[in-house]
Parts: C-alpha cells; sequence; structure tokens
C-alpha cells in the first residue's frame, strides 16, 4: 500500500480529531437527551402507579364501608337466624343497597345461604371454596376469581348483641368484577393503559386486542416472568414501558396490575433526535473537511522538494540536490536535512569499514585458532608416529588420532563453505522428515561421547520437499549439542514431529543445563559457542542459514535449569499422511 503524502495525514489526522470531538458532543448531547427522555418515561409511569393505586384504595375504602353499613344494619341481622330460603329472598333488598356486582351471606360454618351477581355463573360451592380460603388466611379484603371473572371481595362478619353477649350469626361478603370498564377507569386515572392478569390470563386491558392477546402469549410461555416489575415490553402494535404491581400474592389467584407506556412517541422524537445529530455532523465534518484542506495544501506545498530528497535518501542517492524554500523553520529543515545526510554517509562508510575489519578479526581469530589446535594435534601424532618403535606406542591408535584432527579440520571447512553459500544451494526432493532425523540420530550415535545418551523420537509420518543432505545436518548438530549438553546416562533427548498450520513443528528437548542469558540472543550467530572446549561455534549457524534456505525458522523456545528446547519449523510444501509411531533409539 502506498504511504500517504504529508498533506493527506495532515487533513487525515485534523478530520479525525474534529470528528471525534464533534461526535463525542452530539453523542454525549444525545445520551443525555436519551436518558432525560428515559427518566420521564420511568417518572410518568411511576406516577401513574400511584394514580392507580390511589384510585384503587378510595374504591376499596368505599366498598369496605359499605360492607360494614350492611353488616351493621338491625334488619339485616334479625334475618340471618332464619332459613336458607327466607334469608336469600329477604337479602335482595340488601344488595341492590349495596350496589355491589357480588353479595354473599354465609352461615359462621361457611355455609353460603344468600348469593347474588349481576353475572351469574358461579356455583355456591365455588363461593363457599373461596369464602372459606379468605376466612383462614384471615383477611378482610381478597381477589375470587373463577371461570375467567375476578372480583375484589371485602369481608364483615353479621355480630349480634354487644359484649359478652355478642354473637357471631354470619359473614357478609360483598365486592365488584374487575373487568374492561373498571381497567378503562383505572386508565384514565392512571393516563396509560392497564391490563389486569391471573396467572398466565390476562383478566382486562384496556389494549388493542392484538396487543392483549401477545401479552397473554408472553406470559403464558414464560417470557414476561411475574417477578419482573418494570421493563419495557414489546407488543404487536407498539413497545411499551412498563411497572407491574401485586394486588393479591396469596394463592390460588395472585392478580398482577401492569400499567403500561406506550412508546411509540418516544421512539419519533429519538429517531429525530438521532437524524439531527447525524446531519449536523455530517455537515461539520465536511466543512472542516474543505478548510483543512486548503490549509494543508498551503503548508505543505513547501515540503515537496524536501519529501523528494527524503525518498532519495532512503533509496540510497546521497546527490539529490535540495533547494530550501518557504518559511524560515522550513529553510533551517532542508539546511539541516542536508548536513545530516552529508553526516550520514560519513558514518555509514566508517561503520561499514569498522564492521567488516571487525568480522574478518573475529573470523579470522577463530579460525586460525581452531585450524592451530588441529595442526599441532597432527604434527603431535606425526612425532610420535614417526618414533613408535622406540617409544613403544600403538600405531594404530595414533594414526586415528591424526584422522580424527583431519576429520575436524575438514569439518570446519566445510562448515565455512556453507555459510558463504546463496540460499539457491539447496536442491529439494521428496522426503519423509522422520526418516532424516532417524538418520542424524544414528549418526550421533556413531560419536563414542553420544554412545551413551537417550535418544527419544515421538513422530508422525509426514512427507514435504526438502533437501535431505542439508536437513539431516541440521538435527545432527541440533541432537548433537543437545547430547553434549546432557551428556551421559543421565542424559534424555527428545525429538517430537509433528503438524501444524500447513507446516512441520520439530522439538529437539534436552534436559541440561540450559543456555546462559547472555547469549541467548546470538547462539545462532557465527563463531558463539559455550562450554565446549573445542566448538568452532558455527553448528547453529549453518543450522540457521539451512532452515531459512527452506523458508523456515529455528527459535529456542525454551530454555532453563530444566533443559531447553529449540523449535525449528519448515513450510509444508507437499501433502502429508500422518501416522502416529513413537520409537526410541538407545
Amino acid at each position: 500500500m502506498k504511504p500517504l503524502r504529508l498533506r493527506s495525514q495532515l487533513l487525515i489526522a485534523a478530520l479525525l480529531i474534529i470528528l471525534g470531538l464533534t461526535s463525542s458532543l452530539l453523542l454525549f448531547v444525545r445520551h443525555t437527551v436519551h436518558s432525560e427522555i428515559q427518566k420521564s418515561v420511568r417518572d410518568g409511569t411511576e406516577t401513574s402507579v400511584r394514580a392507580f393505586e390511589t384510585v384503587q384504595r378510595q374504591r376499596e375504602l368505599q366498598l369496605s364501608r359499605t360492607a360494614a353499613m350492611l353488616a351493621d344494619l338491625p334488619t339485616l341481622i334479625a334475618q340471618m337466624p332464619t332459613d336458607s330460603v327466607t334469608i336469600q329472598d329477604a337479602s335482595e333488598p340488601f344488595w341492590k343497597l349495596a350496589g355491589s356486582d357480588l353479595f354473599v351471606l354465609a352461615k359462621p360454618n361457611g355455609r353460603v345461604v344468600a348469593l347474588h351477581m349481576t353475572r351469574p355463573g358461579w356455583s355456591t360451592q365455588t363461593v363457599e371454596r373461596d369464602l372459606k380460603r379468605t376466612l383462614d388466611l384471615g383477611k378482610e379484603a381478597s381477589w375470587w376469581y373463577n371461570d375467567g371473572r375476578l372480583y375484589r371481595v371485602f369481608l364483615r362478619p353479621i355480630i349480634s348483641g354487644a359484649g359478652n353477649t355478642a354473637l357471631q350469626l354470619g359473614t357478609l361478603a360483598v365486592g365488584y368484577q374487575v373487568d374492561s370498564a373498571v381497567a378503562q377507569q383505572l386508565a384514565i386515572a392512571a393516563e396509560n393503559q392497564i391490563a389486569l392478569t391471573t396467572h398466565d390470563t390476562v383478566i382486562a386491558s384496556t389494549l388493542p386486542l392484538r396487543d392483549e392477546a401477545e401479552l397473554q402469549r408472553q406470559i403464558r410461555s414464560g417470557s414476561l416472568p411475574a417477578t419482573v416489575t418494570s421493563g419495557e415490553l414489546a407488543l404487536k402494535t407498539d413497545h411499551y414501558t412498563f411497572s407491574s404491581v401485586l394486588l393479591q400474592d396469596s394463592a390460588p389467584s395472585p392478580v398482577h396490575c401492569y400499567v403500561m407506556m406506550p412508546l411509540a412517541p418516544v421512539s419519533t422524537f429519538i429517531k429525530h433526535l438521532d437524524y439531527s445529530v447525524y446531519l449536523i455532523g455530517g455537515f461539520a465534518a465536511l466543512f472542516a473537511g474543505l478548510l483543512i484542506g486548503f490549509v494543508a495544501r498551503t503548508i505543505t506545498r513547501p515540503l515537496e522538494n524536501l519529501v523528494a530528497g527524503v525518498r532519495a535518501l532512503a533509496s540510497g542517492d546521497f546527490t539529490y540536490s535540495i533547494a530550501p524554500r518557504g518559511s524560515t523553520e522550513l529553510v533551517e529543515l532542508s539546511t539541516s536535512f542536508a548536513q545530516m545526510r552529508g553526516q550520514l554517509l560519513a558514518l555509514q562508510q566508517q561503520q561499514i569499514e569498522a564492521e567488516r575489519i571487525a568480522a574478518l578479526a573475529r573470523a579470522a581469530s577463530s579460525i586460525s585458532h581452531d585450524l592451530r589446535h588441529y595442526l599441532a594435534a597432527v604434527v603431535a601424532n606425526a612425532e610420535f608416529l614417526y618414533e613408535a618403535e622406540a617409544l613403544k606406542v600403538n600405531r594404530d591408535e595414533i594414526y586415528d588420532e591424526i584422522k580424527t584432527a583431519a576429520t575436524q579440520m575438514t569439518d570446519l571447512i566445510d562448515s565455512l563453505r556453507e555459510l558463504s553459500h546463496q540460499r539457491n544451494a539447496i536442491t529439494p526432493v521428496r522426503t519423509r522428515i522422520d526418516h532424516v532425523i532417524r538418520r542424524a540420530i544414528e549418526a550421533v550415535h556413531a560419536r563414542a561421547e553420544c554412545r551413551s545418551g537417550r535418544i527419544m523420537l515421538v513422530s508422525e509420518d509426514l512427507e514435504g520437499m526438502f533437501d535431505a543432505r542439508k536437513l539431516e545436518r541440521v538435527f545432527f548438530n541440533l541432537i548433537l549439542n543437545a547430547c553434549e549438553a546432557a551428556p551421559g546416562i543421565e542424559g534424555l533427548i527428545t525429538i517430537e514431529v509433528k503438524e501444524e498450520d500447513n507446516s512441520f513443528e520439530v522439538r529437539v528437548r534436552d534436559n541440561g543445563p540450559g543456555i546462559p542469558r547472555n547469549i541467548q540472543h546470538s547462539v545462532f550467530d557465527p563463531f558463539v559457542s559455550f562450554g565446549k572446549p573445542n566448538g568452532t561455534g558455527l553448528g547453529l549457524a549453518i543450522v540457521s542459514k539451512i532452515v531459512h534456505d527452506h523458508a523456515g525458522t529455528v527459535v529456542i523456545e525454551q530454555t532453563g535449569e530444566q533443559g531447553t528446547t529449540i523449535l525449528v519449523r519448515l513450510p509444508l510444501t507437499g501433502q502429508s499422511t500422518p501416522h502416529s509411531a513413537t520409537s526410541t533409539l538407545p
């Protein structure tokens, strides 16, 4: 992606700042208005609930007084000792006087002797059941529900006499039916919609029929639990915010009243507010963009020559002509840049020369030291071989030592040649990686110092495109290093091979003392070695080069007192057929 010009960066930065500030301000205003609207809705709902409760209390107080008045009428008291038929006939004037929807007279044992209802349909047994439940609870008021009808009922005892001679002749119950007409009156007082429910049934409401049906469906399905006392509710024709009032909490008919405020007007206002906020923000950003674009073009135009000089310097051209122009600051900046460019060129040349000399010195010192060591061994053993008869020494042992020194010199020269090769020195062929590692393990076991070590290979049968010979040298060096770090019968080396994320992961793990912290960052550099008397410091450098030639990576995954784990990750360039296999090589 082409980098943006300074003018564009300045424009974008300014636009983002202005847009961020404008958006923050507008969103703050929007949030504030939203909060106020929600607070108004909540306050309105709570006010409606309080108004509903006030009307409910007034209505109940009136009916309670009516029941108390009727229970004290002498004519009604005089009728109670008579038979049921007489009481039923004589109680009708009292029912009309009460003006209630339900009128009940019962004996002290709870047997109903008079029953009047504006909408007949309840049996005497139903009334006796609800009356007994209310008396057992010791309440003077209760909700009676049956067959889709709900009544608010008030009870008063009918007592003859006073003091010690008082005798309860029965019980009077009067009540009014809660239906749509009552809900409408309560809705007028609450200035919102009302819904009265019991169990999973909507008894009465002022909601549209579709909304009433949806409310009943949600109550029955459990989407609106009875324990939720406030919130928002989505029905068919509108969204509502609601508060729930528990009118009756005793079994078997708990009664809830939902005071519901429609949110359609609020939603419409919020939509208009959002549209205004976004429109104002868009115009502000557009105007700011035009203004800042003009200012940025004026300021950044003299910088074009300096930018071209920077690009030329980045591409290695130290001779590009820079013409200082523009404001005083720009002239000073151009002059300083030209001086810095000259100093940078001189420092770069000095650094390159110093690094070249230092690298040559390190390489020459290391190589000469190792070659002198091996040559000294060859010369000394040649003298022993010359005087073998006089000294009576074994010629075969001397010859083996000369051959070992010559082999080590050859390995050193081969390592230097390997490091000097270019990346295209590899010849990849389809190869099973576990076979390559097994050959490397066998080569390590051929060395006397590693014959007693335990090496475990945990591998899958994985194939890929690799240079098998070069890759064998990678694992030979890694396993040899692990053997030298964890020598003897206590040493344990584990090689784990698996396929992960379209690549092969090989972990070489030992239980040695770990790599010192001071060389962990440079352990893959040439001539870095630790704890090896005859180490050249080229083994891991060769590992790094060959792995990178295969477009892979090699890192120290973990090192410490418990051991070291080297992770080699090679790209999966061919198909693989994983088949788990575990082998232990002695």
